[in-house]
């Protein structure tokens, strides 16, 4: 258990990040720095799952920056530059918004694969109970990597976003970020990942 002093220090360091208007994303693979306008704050995402599944089951689904129905249903209707070269862009209707999104920096290795983009400000409605949520910009960065020895995935997102609504703006990541990941891993067969590694079956040869 984290002690009460710990504790104070970790929230204070949370109401840091989330009520600054500028964050340094340094600590990350890809820099998401961004910078909010008046009226505008600035919070952060960061969301992580394993599954037992190979690192491919994952990449063959998402290796396309052009191609995302696998998150959330969205819907791509235009697209400019290559795919997965730096500087493509993507948009397409969310929620009664549009969103637009340029890809910053790709890597793609047998062991992992990391997109970074940016997205431009809109307004949309998270669901019929909620009120309209704007977003004055954004930057995400998605990390697939093979563990356990090629056995199973860890999958890594981390958001940073200026909103007029940070709780909302948390609540609807976090929540488009879990029902995708875990709907990918589904459609495949993929389980969660508990703790430890997938053990290879040993005979007993006695």
């Amino acid at each position: 258990m984290l002690s009460s002093v710990a504790c104070r220090a970790l929230a204070i360091a949370f109401i840091g990040l989330t009520l600054t208007n500028s964050v340094q994303g340094s600590n990350h693979p890809i820099s998401n720095d961004i910078v909010c306008p008046a009226n505008s704050h600035v919070s952060f995402v960061h969301n992580s799952y394993t599954y037992n599944a190979p690192l491919h089951n994952f990449t063959d689904i998402t290796g396309s920056f052009f191609n995302i129905s696998w998150y959330g249903g969205t819907v791509v209707s235009s697209t400019t530059g290559t795919d997965n070269v730096p500087g493509a862009t993507r948009s397409g209707p969310f929620a009664g918004g549009i969103y637009n999104e340029t890809l910053t920096a790709i890597e793609k290795r047998p062991d992992a694969l990391l997109f970074s983009y940016h997205g431009k400000g809109f307004t949309f409605t998270p669901g019929p109970s909620y009120p309209a949520l704007r977003w004055d910009g954004y930057t995400e960065t998605m990390r697939f990597e093979s563990i356990c020895g090629g056995k199973a995935t860890y999958i890594d997102v981390l958001t940073y976003t200026c909103s007029n609504n940070q709780r909302l703006t948390y609540t609807a990541w976090s929540i488009l970020h879990t029902s995708s990941f875990d709907g990918l891993a589904q459609s495949f067969g993929a389980t969660i990942l508990a703790g430890d590694c997938p053990q290879e079956a040993h005979c007993d040869k006695n």
